[in-house]
């Protein structure tokens, strides 16, 4: 008879916590989230290859062993770090008026909270399996991201003016 078991020390267990938690802000707040993304500006091909790659991160994630140690705990360190940055980035970006710009919450101290707290999840998960593959698959996409927020600012800085403008003279990254 196969053996169906699943090996529950593996690495998948940060991704399903991170899909769970993410999504689930998604399902909360359906109507905000949905309406805030739709108006993120598109970059053809780099928002191709950031689902891409977020994809093949995802999906290789399961198949990557846990190596308890040292890099384990740094990683849940990173990891659980960037779960609740980005969880709180998700719920102000949800629950902020749509005609204001996202500048309380964490988006007080960061400008972009969603893409910093996914890279630290990704370099993570990527770390508690000492998986090299996916370490560079989160270099990548933290590249993406990047180039994707400076887009995103433009965006903003045409629909909030001014006020856009002081925000980004007075948070982070």
């Amino acid at each position: 008879m196969p053996d169906f078991s699943f090996d529950i020390a593996g690495s998948w267990i940060f991704t399903v916590v991170y899909l769970i938690f993410s999504y689930g802000i998604w399902f909360i707040f359906p109507h905000y989230v949905q309406l805030r993304y739709s108006s993120i500006p598109k970059i053809k091909y780099i928002n191709f290859l950031y689902v891409l790659f977020y994809w093949i991160f995802i999906v290789l994630s399961f198949f990557v062993p846990l190596q308890i140690g040292f890099y384990f705990y740094l990683a849940l360190i990173f990891y659980l770090s960037g779960l609740a940055m980005y969880l709180s980035s998700l719920y102000y970006f949800a629950i902020n008026e749509l005609d204001k710009p996202v500048t309380k919450g964490i988006y007080r101290y960061f400008k972009h909270p969603s893409y910093l707290g996914f890279s630290l999840i990704m370099f993570g998960i990527a770390l508690s399996g000492q998986n090299v593959f996916l370490g560079f698959l989160a270099l990548l996409i933290s590249i993406l991201s990047y180039i994707v927020a400076k887009h995103e600012e433009r965006w903003c800085i045409e629909a909030y003016g001014d006020e856009y403008k002081e925000y980004l003279k007075t948070s982070f990254l």
